[in-house]
């Protein structure tokens, strides 16, 4: 009986361990009780931003107007871009956000280093090379690295088009300071189920700083807008499963070059016109689900916002005016 009694007392201590274990579990931080991001939770498991982020990647599309894109359950727009209202009621909508001009080179050169450099026109990296500083720069410089990769690219920094890749939206290709660089890391993305960009996310190997450029169909310019829908619904997913984007301290923004319409340029930066306004999504972890900001902002914007997230300590060009606004309160970046 006294042995009995023993065996029972120690199977007692064993379950009570376990329970202790289970609710400890729970409890815990990193358990998805509290939150961790599964398929259906994109943004707002984090209650705060963290101090600082490893990884800010953006998803540049192109040529479509914002209310192209966003519109109310039953609209025309959201028809034709599902998953992007999706994405933009489940993360952060940047109600008035502009391009900076048209039409799509200069906004590219504007996004990375503060200045459209004088150009009005789609040209080729022969034609109009640059040589100022840049994002790229400025990463390298605090240690960190950066990717671009672009999709159907044939070749690390191809400095012409090979439809359905246009080099105009490769910026990295026009600034001659960061050629070896250009050649290192501007790489072919693959596709959304297997090349750089999926190996990248599946080993947790995000750069400090990535953009991911779509192809010629799938930005949405030679195709339809719901062609463009669907692929981003392969890529963001993508994205958030990643170890990188799970441990809370990436930030990714998904935005377009320019709105339909407009002259080269045109100085969308004052103007009203429908054709420099765009549809911009913030995804993070912080970032509560449903947020909508109506302050102006803009491709500075955008880079002031990427370069406060990295650390970077000043900011380029346009980016440093006092007009430019971040993007971090607004969004609980």
């Amino acid at each position: 009986m006294a042995q009995t009694d023993q065996v029972n007392r120690r199977v007692a201590l064993i379950l009570a361990g376990l329970v202790a274990g289970l609710v400890a579990a729970a409890c815990s931080p990193s358990s998805p009780a509290v939150g961790r991001p599964g398929p259906e939770l994109t943004c707002g498991w984090r209650a705060s931003p963290p101090p600082a982020y490893d990884h800010v990647v953006w998803v540049v599309l192109e040529n479509h107007s914002y209310g192209d894109l966003i519109g109310a359950p039953g609209t025309r727009a959201a028809a034709s871009s599902p998953y992007f209202n999706q994405l933009a009621d489940g993360c952060g909508l940047a109600t008035n956000a502009w391009s900076v001009t048209h039409p799509s080179l200069p906004n590219y050169l504007a996004m990375v280093s503060g200045s459209t450099g004088g150009v009005t026109r789609d040209c080729t990296p022969a034609q109009c090379p640059q040589q100022r500083s840049t994002l790229f720069d400025q990463v390298r410089r605090l240690g960190g690295s950066w990717r671009v990769l672009a999709e159907s690219m044939p070749a690390a920094c191809r400095r012409t088009d090979a439809n359905p890749y246009a080099v105009r939206h490769n910026p990295p290709t026009y600034f001659l300071a960061i050629a070896a660089g250009c050649r290192r890391w501007d790489l072919p993305m693959g596709t959304t189920s297997g090349g750089r960009l999926v190996d990248m996310v599946h080993q947790g190997r995000l750069p400090s700083f990535l953009l991911v450029v779509p192809n010629q169909c799938h930005n949405t310019h030679d195709c339809n807008v719901a062609t463009g829908d669907r692929w981003l619904s392969e890529v963001i997913p993508l994205l958030v499963s990643g170890r990188d984007y799970q441990a809370g301290r990436t930030a990714i923004v998904v935005t377009w070059d320019e709105g339909a319409g407009g002259y080269g340029g045109q100085n969308c930066r004052t103007s009203g016109n429908r054709s420099c306004h765009i549809a911009t999504v913030v995804v993070a972890p912080s970032v509560a689900a449903g947020t909508r900001s109506a302050v102006r902002f803009d491709h500075y914007s955008l880079l002031k916002t990427t370069e406060d997230l990295l650390g970077i300590g000043t900011h380029l060009g346009h980016a440093g005016d006092r007009g430019t606004r971040s993007m971090r309160a607004a969004f609980r970046l």
